[in-house]
């Protein structure tokens, strides 16, 4: 079991390590990911050589994967994507379907635990907080991350007290969940950019003050969902917190983490490897060897049991904040989540 300081060393180290670990979990993640009929048709079809597959560097003689590819798969054959025995199926959304299905393992969904940890680290979170968690009901994943946080290895870093809700119990409870947060004073908010607003509207909606009125020891929030840059001057308007960005889509729980300096979303190298395509051209490359400022689309590849991402497009458009080591110390690069509804600029 990896212990606390353990995890803060990994977030410290040298590239070339980074690259070490990458390359010895890329070669495992392989040999998983060909179990499954989805990579394997797919492989065979591009006449993929796996013995020219040995590091970060290879990746170039895959082919991409993109969300409509795979939850179409999914959705049709379910039974041919897993690479190892499903524990739990969690629902993610996209622009075409209201839940998209993604499986675990059970190895997957408790390996979400040190990445959490990390995360109450990064946005340096302490013993004694207490987190207002507004999450989304089963099936959604976000749904279960408080209970799993507070039932596993993630709690011995800080012991957090969570009080536990979503938008449509406001709306079943009305103001006795409003009442009892204000009794209870939570100093840290942890949510979706949308459900943040929506929360706002409401509370003003109901009692004419703002929701930092009413949260009035919240110091921070941590927001997922949709990028923060169309929300923030909204949120810390509402709240008057400190606004932390974490992204962790539900096929890819790593909770990359913005930092306190505030310079970019932290992308953990040690639990995926990730690319871009920069919008002026068609071929991706390893995000530390990106320039500064390049913009372009996210690609992923991760380690997990059940069903590894394999160049995996995200949809994301995003632009590389730095590659060098942050302020915080953290080596690990930063990405700026672009707007998901903003046109990509193909003149850069």
């Amino acid at each position: 079991m990896t212990t606390d300081g353990e995890v803060a060393e990994v977030e410290r180290l040298p590239f070339e390590k980074l690259i070490e670990i990458e390359n010895r979990r890329l070669r495992i993640a392989l040999r998983r990911a060909r179990r499954s009929p989805f990579y394997k048709d797919r492989w065979k079809a591009a006449r993929v050589d796996f013995d020219r597959l040995h590091s970060v560097e290879d990746l170039c003689l895959l082919p991409f994967v993109n969300r409509k590819e795979l939850f179409e798969e999914i959705r049709t054959k379910r039974g041919r994507i897993a690479c190892s025995a499903v524990n739990t199926w969690f629902a993610g959304s996209s622009s075409i379907n209201l839940y998209e299905w993604f499986p675990f393992s059970a190895g997957d969904f408790l390996g979400i635990a040190p990445m959490l940890a990390r995360m109450s680290r990064v946005v340096g979170l302490k013993t004694g907080d207490i987190v207002l968690a507004v999450v989304e009901t089963s099936p959604r994943i976000s749904s279960v991350i408080p209970y799993l946080y507070t039932c596993s290895e993630a709690s011995r870093s800080q012991r957090l007290e969570f009080i536990t809700g979503s938008l449509d119990w406001y709306d079943t409870l009305d103001m006795t969940w409003i009442d009892f947060i204000q009794r209870r004073q939570p100093t840290v908010l942890f949510t979706s950019t949308g459900n943040a607003v929506a929360l706002a509207d409401k509370i003003y909606k109901d009692l004419r003050v703002r929701a930092g009125e009413i949260l009035s020891n919240t110091r921070a929030g941590i927001f997922f969902g949709e990028p923060m840059e169309d929300y923030k001057a909204e949120i810390k308007d509402a709240y008057s917190l400190e606004v932390f960005e974490v992204y962790s889509p539900t096929e890819n729980m790593s909770f990359c983490s913005e930092c306190h300096v505030h310079n970019g979303i932290h992308l953990w190298m040690d639990a995926c490897i990730p690319e871009i395509i920069p919008f002026d051209r068609e071929v991706a490359v390893p995000i530390w060897q990106a320039l500064s400022g390049t913009r372009g689309e996210l690609v992923i590849t991760n380690f997990a049991e059940c069903f590894p991402l394999i160049r995996y497009k995200t949809g994301e458009s995003v632009r590389v904040e730095g590659t060098g080591k942050c302020a915080c110390g953290r080596t690990h690069p930063r990405i700026f989540r672009l707007p998901r509804v903003q046109e990509p600029d193909k003149k850069l």
